[in-house]
């Protein structure tokens, strides 16, 4: 064993620069390994901290009226309740979630203190015993029995109480009514998809389920809360179509039939929940399998990469050993002896670089953007993750063996003379295995650049299409309170005072944020109504003009008309192509009628198609609204904006929205800007992958630096005499890359076919894609050619300028 380390570091001694190019290469390639896999393992382990997900699974369901309807995260508060009671063998308990906020948050109250918080509900007082959380205060049994309980997490503890206790305290939701603190909860980790930091009791009158079996019946056909199932072990997902089957029957069979409607439902295993993205009302950010196939592939091309520069590298050396070699031949040594040594010598060198892929994993997630682009999911703690350590331990040991096992066997098969003399080394069986490995470097480069590239042109695509509405100079302010909405026409007047300001406009959702689902009687062409299930969107006074939407037929809807307050609607060509209508002016839709027609629009994201929408006029009289819900009643005011004086107009809308809700915090946003964060898991990932496809490059160029710098020692006293016959150091430059360029335009051709096919899968996620363009394959061959070329010219130019004389006297 002595002998083996004083050989090893007599080779690092004597070889430095191989040892820190392998080392090296190697490092990076473990580092970006260990990023990713934490990355993936994050994605994979999503809600799996819940001691009993294996047993909890949520409920999912599915409408179709007349051939419309969609599938939904979302289902009806009955479902829960009346499936438990139906079926006690398998189902142990039910939770249900309850959305209690609006877009922008809600608004939380202690004394001065006002805060807005984005993920809140109303559940079951079971939720702690379904879900279990690290309960830092609070009995989790009994927390929320009463209505008037609040369950909180460590983060809104610290925001309202810092270092008091908080049990026993208040908090006042803008109704004004006080809800007591009786839990605190610790917050919950990145990896999971129900986020939420304020939980509320469901235990209240106005959310308790009818106790007449009718009504409750009649429940079941309407949808809005997330529905989970604790079940027995016994149970299998499988179980749950019979279930449904016998249960549509029993309670909704009737009803279903009456409106010509359908409806079934799943059940999904809560870890499956993360990466299921086919239902609508899904918690945001949803996670993409094909993303973390990406990602996955990135790893093992880094990996495969950092191994063959060792290969490449051992094989190159071989004739430098050749003579130590021989001799341990000649002295005893077996086959089997100097293949072990040359693999304990790349292990060797595999966990010293694990060490230092250990550091600059360390020193990236803590001084790089990295973990942002990962949603702060990476956790690197190898004092409190033991497991991990084992891990990267086994990790190091087998790169370490993969990248050795050629270069051992290789070495070690050598005949003592052959050794000692060194003829044949550098033959042509081991010129074209270095040469096959360079190719599958760059031929994996360059597929990992031109997906890069590739996927970055479909997000540049979807950042610049066009959505059939105005994005840009569009501001957002969040109006909230019945009393608020009520002065939206003074609010109005006031705003327009600036000239910056060129239109307002009211909306209950965001353009490309998705929209509301109801069932309404639609006029068909032959004048008979049916029932239909379209998507609607409640928008208020010149909400058309303000968004730039195109009226094709008919005219807008005006609140100066007193027929459009909530009678009279608007509908987009799909509408009228799905209803198959010659002339859809004046087509009935429930009590109102259609008096215009807008081009389609992407009103929700565009990864979906545009389909039939709805627009109904929106009012603001408040006088109909239950004096409970009046405090939480909110719309979104949209200001058509000039980009000069920004900062101005900012001002002035802030002093006017302030001076008519002094109560809460001004908050505003950007259209263009929500409209972003939609697809910002994909632009995310997209940069993440860019990152390290760019490092892949870079591992790829190392190796090749130090290939470059053996082939042109080796051919030194070659070089020399070029020289002196004539040829130029850029001749000399030429010929010494020039093998390596065919490799590199071989492999672009055969990543610009692996890319294609990739991305084309990736496309499929997208209802609007842009089309591949064959440029892209043109810039990857460009990118890598000309780093390769780069990186032999960069070594072998010292040796092609320098004095011939002294390149004949090389031996």
């Amino acid at each position: 064993m002595g002998h083996f380390f004083a050989v090893l570091l007599r080779n690092l001694k004597r070889e430095k620069l191989y040892a820190a190019i392998n080392i090296a290469g190697l490092a990076l390639g473990i580092a970006c390994c260990m990023i990713l896999g934490l990355f993936l393992k994050s994605e994979l382990t999503y809600d799996q901290h819940y001691k009993g997900y294996k047993n909890i699974y949520r409920a999912t369901n599915e409408f179709v009226t007349n051939g419309n309807g969609g599938k939904y995260a979302v289902t009806s508060q009955a479902l829960g309740p009346m499936m438990a009671a139906e079926y006690p063998a398998a189902i142990k308990s039910y939770v249900r979630f309850r959305n209690n906020t609006n877009d922008g948050g809600i608004a939380i109250r202690r004394g001065d203190k006002v805060f807005y918080w984005e993920h809140s509900y109303f559940v079951d007082d079971n939720v702690f015993e379904v879900f279990s959380h690290d309960i830092i205060a609070g009995d989790p049994k009994t927390a929320l029995k009463d209505g008037g309980s609040i369950a909180i997490s460590q983060s809104v503890a610290k925001a309202y109480f810092g270092n008091e206790n908080p049990i026993g305290q208040t908090l006042t939701t803008d109704s004004g009514n006080a809800n007591k603190v009786t839990l605190v909860f610790a917050d919950l980790p990145a990896n999971t998809h129900m986020k939420y930091d304020l939980l509320f009791s469901y235990n209240l009158p106005f959310l308790q389920l009818s106790d007449n079996p009718s009504v409750r019946r009649q429940n079941l056909t309407g949808i809005g809360i997330y529905t989970y199932f604790e079940m027995y072990p016994s149970f299998r997902p499988s179980d749950w179509e019979r279930m449904d089957r016998d249960f549509m029957t029993k309670y909704m069979g009737d009803i279903l039939k009456s409106v010509n409607a359908t409806w079934r439902s799943w059940v999904q295993p809560l870890k499956d929940v993360h990466l299921s993205t086919e239902y609508q009302d899904n918690r945001l950010p949803n996670g993409n399998r094909m993303y973390l196939y990406g990602c996955a592939a990135v790893a093992l091309i880094i990996l495969i990469i950092a191994c063959i520069n060792y290969m490449n590298l051992a094989t190159a050396r071989a004739a430098r050993r050749a003579r130590s070699i021989g001799i341990r031949k000649i002295l005893g040594a077996s086959r089997r002896m100097l293949a072990l040594q040359f693999l304990g010598e790349a292990v060797m060198f595999s966990l010293i670089a694990l060490v230092l892929a250990a550091v600059i994993v360390e020193v990236v997630l803590k001084f790089t953007p990295i973990n942002a682009l990962m949603s702060q999911q990476v956790s690197f703690d190898l004092l409190h993750q033991p497991m991990l350590a084992l891990w990267l331990l086994g990790l190091a040991v087998a790169i370490g063996l993969i990248s050795g096992v050629y270069p051992a066997f290789y070495l070690s098969s050598w005949a003592p003379l052959t050794a000692l003399t060194g003829k044949h080394l550098a033959g042509k069986g081991n010129l074209r295995m270095r040469e096959f490995l360079v190719l599958l470097q760059f031929t994996i480069s360059a597929t990992a650049i031109a997906s890069t590239l590739l996927k970055m042109s479909q997000m540049n695509y979807i950042a610049n299409a066009p959505l059939g509405f105005e994005k840009h100079n569009r501001l957002v302010i969040s109006l909230r309170g019945a009393s608020t909405i009520e002065k939206i026409p003074s609010i109005r007047n006031e705003l327009l005072r600036d000239s910056h300001v060129h239109g307002v406009a009211v909306a209950g959702q965001l353009p490309g944020q998705g929209s509301s689902v109801n069932l309404m009687q639609v006029e068909g062409e032959d004048g008979k109504t049916a029932p239909q299930q379209f998507n609607n969107l409640a928008v208020g006074e010149n909400y058309e003009k303000v968004m730039g939407l195109t009226i094709t037929q008919g005219r807008d809807l005006s609140s100066r008309l007193l027929t459009d307050v909530g009678t009279n609607m608007l509908v987009n060509e799909s509408f009228v192509t799905k209803m198959g209508w010659t002339n859809p002016l004046g087509k009935r839709i429930n009590q109102g009628r259609v008096v215009g027609v807008v081009k389609d629009f992407n009103y929700r994201s565009l990864r979906d198609k545009i389909e039939p929408l709805l627009i109904l006029p929106m009012g603001i009289d408040m006088s109909q609204v239950q004096e409970i819900n009046k405090p939480f009643q909110q719309r979104q005011l949209i200001l058509d904006v000039s980009n000069d004086n920004m900062r101005g107009t900012i001002d002035h809308v802030r002093r006017v929205i302030t001076d008519a809700d002094p109560k809460h915090p001004f908050e505003f946003g950007f259209i263009d800007a929500k409209l972003d964060e939609l697809y910002r898991a994909e632009t995310s990932l997209t940069r993440l992958i860019g990152i390290f496809a760019a490092v892949s490059i870079f591992i790829a160029c190392m190796g090749l630096f130090g290939l470059a710098a053996f082939t042109t020692e080796q051919r030194t006293r070659e070089i020399g005499t070029r020289k002196v016959l004539g040829a130029t150091s850029w001749q000399i430059v030429a010929l010494l890359a020039r093998p390596i360029m065919i490799l590199v335009l071989i492999a672009s051709v055969l990543a610009s076919v692996a890319s294609y096919f990739a991305i084309d899968e990736w496309l499929i996620n997208f209802a609007y894609r842009t089309r591949i363009n064959p440029v892209i394959f043109l810039a990857a061959l460009v990118v890598a050619a000309s780093v390769a070329f780069i990186t032999v010219a960069m070594q072998s130019w010292k040796t092609a300028s320098a004095d011939p004389v002294n390149a004949l006297r090389h031996v």
